[in-house]
């Protein structure tokens, strides 16, 4: 089951168990970002709305990866300052993931003005290694100032996922490939491996399998 899917269903059941299905519909309508939003569905308990996402991420990142051999018997939640989720493999070895958005804040804000008409941004091969450096620069900051508690956890390796919603470049996984594949990020002393993630595409016919998966384009980091 795919992470939208998930969280489709569990932010159900909490309407469910409230008891109160129009106030839950009002304040999730009221808090939708609108702009490339697969995974903003916003609940009113809103950190287990945020590690519901990231951990949902985390799966569709693994399968598509994987498909169906994935190493990982567990996938689970962590709590701050831990990395977002660790997956722990069939020989009780744990990979950590971190995970962050890379979207465009100006359409965010703009497409949240109802009023406005519909736009969204369109990267160019600089603008886009730019947005993927800042975001792992960012996280990496992040996991460097809880460097002695991630130590302790005893992680294999921390991977960075940059789940990217954008709607022009979803639709152009190819160019996304080219552009990391003929630029190096920096070193990043806190990171060993990072992604972008790409949403499941549409199937373009009925036996399009590979339409099933999200698709992870490496990012090469320097050594």
């Amino acid at each position: 089951m795919y992470a939208a899917n998930k969280l489709k269903d569990s932010s159900q059941e909490s309407f469910i168990q409230s008891g109160n299905l129009k106030e839950q519909l009002i304040y999730a309508l009221s808090h939708s970002r609108g702009y490339a939003d697969i995974f903003d569905w916003t609940e009113p308990d809103r950190e287990q709305a945020k590690r519901t996402k990231e951990q949902g991420i985390v799966d569709d990142f693994v399968q598509g990866i994987y498909r169906d051999a994935s190493p990982y018997v567990r996938i689970e939640s962590c709590e701050p300052p831990l990395p977002d989720c660790e997956a722990t493999d069939g020989f009780g070895d744990k990979t950590a993931f971190e995970v962050t958005e890379l979207v465009n804040a100006a359409m965010v804000r703009w497409n949240s003005n109802r009023s406005n008409a519909y736009r969204y941004r369109e990267y160019s091969a600089k603008e886009l290694h730019l947005a993927a450096v800042e975001r792992l620069t960012t996280k990496n900051r992040k996991l460097q100032s809880a460097r002695a508690v991630i130590s302790k956890a005893g992680y294999e390796k921390i991977v960075v996922i940059l789940h990217c919603d954008e709607p022009d470049l979803i639709q152009r996984p190819e160019f996304c490939r080219d552009v990391f594949a003929n630029r190096k990020s920096p070193p990043f002393c806190e990171i060993d491996e990072a992604y972008l993630l790409l949403p499941c595409p549409r199937k373009r016919h009925l036996n399009d399998f590979e339409a099933e998966f999200c698709q992870a384009i490496p990012i090469p980091l320097a050594s």
